[in-house]
């Protein structure tokens, strides 16, 4: 790229973070948690709007948010409170930027790099490109039941070979999606260099071989972004984590002519909003809350449309992969209650054993498996749904790089290593697979 085609992209970028929402000197405190207890105390302040949580929980710590106006009263409280915690981060806005300025950078055409982090479009006319130069194992679509609430398609690519073949459609499936919470960039740079693995472009990846025994037997369908108008609102507020659609009232407040008290919330949390034990653990009921649900399961245009995807596949799908950020993790059903043993537990951890192993052997990089409840009670979620409404055992979850110095401003750099041990990891699922071990299971 020249010096003056340079020059122009920062100074654009530099008009929209002018408009967009700061976190000058936000500042991110790792709080330790001794134990679940901890944890549910630590979820309660959040009502007293001094801080947010960035992520859903953890067994060991948890992250938050807080404004420098805000800081003095967070420090005394969690003090008082006798929390043990730590800065993590000492200005979040610094790290946005610094981000931002490798974010979006013009491509080449028919190029894709994974050295900065790509806007939906850009996403979107590489897996167009993809679906042009592979035209015999791979092709593009719009996911068929509507638009999301700001009327976008939510694009996928479908990938095969003999794609045209009558019996293509026939073969088993293999979902793959990410991008559901807004602000995870590092899940959609992944779920494209898995597909770009998958198509040779990336063929240090994947054997030849494999590749070719793979889309033999398999169809993999990819949704690197399944949340597009949140992540397309990251632009705005480089940490929105919600879908875009309008929730509700703050606190469920109206006033007197049937507005809002104080103001009107935007989103929902789309991996609180599938029909599994909806709304009963895990969640908030204001509308303006991070893990708000929804009204009622799928009544986010974004959800449903996968749901309907989903479920049209449920007879040939076995596995299900969403991608989010951060924390490295593998995740296995169910996450709404700790109580709740699945049958399928002890499969579950073979394959998180084997996920973490082939992980670690790329870049010695260490993930840890568990269930979701183990983490967190969080009702709603996709991969919950899946493996209980559409009865698919292999149905798993993915926390990526990092484990919180970087959080979800993870630098370009980690993009590429990030996708390469993911790649090992999704090959030893594979490898893995419940249907494959029980091939009458389906």
């Amino acid at each position: 790229m020249s010096f003056v085609n340079r020059l122009v992209v920062l100074v654009v970028l530099l008009i929209d973070l002018s408009s967009s929402t700061s976190y000058d000197d936000y500042k991110i405190i790792r709080v330790k948690l001794p134990d679940h207890e901890s944890y549910l105390r630590l979820s309660s302040l959040v009502d007293l709007e001094l801080f947010d949580l960035l992520t859903d929980g953890h067994t060991t710590h948890q992250d938050i948010i807080v404004s420098p106006e805000k800081f003095s009263e967070t420090e005394d409280l969690l003090q008082n409170l006798q929390f043990q915690f730590l800065m993590v981060v000492e200005n979040v806005q610094r790290l946005i930027e610094e981000e931002q300025l490798l974010t979006g950078l013009p491509l080449s055409p028919g190029s894709f790099s994974y050295d900065s982090y790509h806007t939906l479009t850009q996403i979107n006319s590489h897996l167009d490109s993809l679906a042009v130069k592979y035209s015999d194992k791979a092709e593009t679509f719009n996911l068929s039941s509507g638009t999301t609430y700001e009327g976008r398609g939510i694009q996928v690519i479908r990938i095969t070979n003999d794609i045209s073949a009558n019996d293509s459609t026939s073969k088993p499936v293999i979902w793959i999606d990410g991008g559901i919470h807004a602000r995870e960039w590092v899940s959609p740079a992944t779920v494209m260099f898995i597909i770009d693995s998958l198509l040779g472009e990336e063929d240090q990846e994947i054997p030849a071989q494999l590749r070719d025994e793979l889309l033999n037997k398999y169809q993999f369908v990819l949704g690197p972004v399944i949340n597009p108008d949140g992540y397309e609102y990251t632009k705005y507020d480089r940490l929105w984590r919600k879908t875009r659609k309008p929730s509700g009232c703050q606190y469920n407040y109206q006033n007197w002519f049937g507005g809002c008290y104080f103001k009107l919330c935007y989103g929902s949390d789309p991996n609180r909003n599938w029909e599994c034990h909806f709304a009963e653990s895990g969640v908030s009921g204001d509308p303006c809350s991070l893990v708000y649900p929804g009204y009622q399961p799928f009544d986010q245009p974004c959800t449903n449309i996968v749901k309907d995807y989903l479920y049209q596949q449920k007879e040939k799908l076995v596995l299900y992969m969403s991608y989010h950020s951060y924390f490295q993790l593998f995740l296995t059903p169910v996450g709404y209650s700790i109580k709740a043993i699945p049958p399928h537990t002890q499969h579950h951890l073979t394959v998180g054993e084997a996920f973490v192993t082939a992980v670690q052997g790329r870049h010695n990089m260490t993930y840890t498996a568990k269930r979701v409840a183990e983490l967190y009670e969080a009702s709603g979620g996709s991969t919950d749904w899946v493996y209980e409404a559409l009865g698919v055992v292999d149905s798993y979850g993915v926390e990526l790089r990092d484990t919180g110095e970087q959080g979800f401003e993870l630098k370009p750099d980690q993009i590429r290593p990030t996708g390469e041990e993911n790649v090992a990891g999704l090959l030893a699922i594979i490898d893995n697979l419940y249907d494959n071990k029980n091939p009458t299971n389906k």
